[in-house]
């Protein structure tokens, strides 16, 4: 009976598995929000948009510069002066390059920084979430915001899910 009685004093004291802890704790957050109310998400847009308009000032300028150089040529043909033609035909081929390189080339380097810098902002939220949930110890966080690739929430009901969306953006306050 003594024996019995001792071990019932410890069997509180043994882990609980989490199956008999009841439910596990669920969570959510809405992960565009956070990323727009991030302190980076305003700079790296503002530099996007920069370069962006810089781009496109550039293609402005060129194309207009294209068009003269074109017209030029086709005047110095009409004047018979060949040569010269010859040369602003050169130069004309030279913008059409460049040209074509703002549209590709510039244009990809621009979304890859911007992608760079997105990749950078989610990897600080990533870490941010880890850190608050292993404080809180929810068995799940899921984003509300996020949709499956033919566009439906991903997320259609979380009842009994905690909404952490603005502890997260108040950890990543500076």
């Amino acid at each position: 009976m003594r024996l019995l009685a001792a071990a019932l004093l410890f069997v509180p004291l043994a882990p609980i598995p989490a199956s008999a802890q009841g439910a596990p704790r669920i969570a959510v957050v809405d992960l565009t929000a956070v990323f727009e109310a991030h302190p980076r998400t305003a700079a790296a847009t503002a530099e996007l948009t920069r370069m962006r308009d810089a781009a496109r000032k550039k293609f402005r300028a060129e194309s207009a510069e294209l068009k003269n150089t074109l017209q030029r040529h086709q005047e110095l043909l009409r004047d018979g002066r060949r040569e010269e033609a010859a040369a602003e035909l050169e130069k004309a081929n030279t913008l059409e390059r460049s040209i074509a390189e703002l549209g590709t080339t510039n244009q990809r380097n621009i979304e890859e920084q911007f992608r760079r810098a997105k990749a950078e902002i989610m990897e600080d939220i990533r870490r941010v979430v880890r850190e608050f949930n292993a404080q809180q110890g929810y068995a799940l966080v899921f984003d509300s915001s996020s949709s499956s690739s033919n566009g439906l929430p991903q997320v259609l009901d979380a009842p009994g899910a905690e909404d952490i969306t603005a502890e997260i953006t108040a950890r990543l306050k500076p």
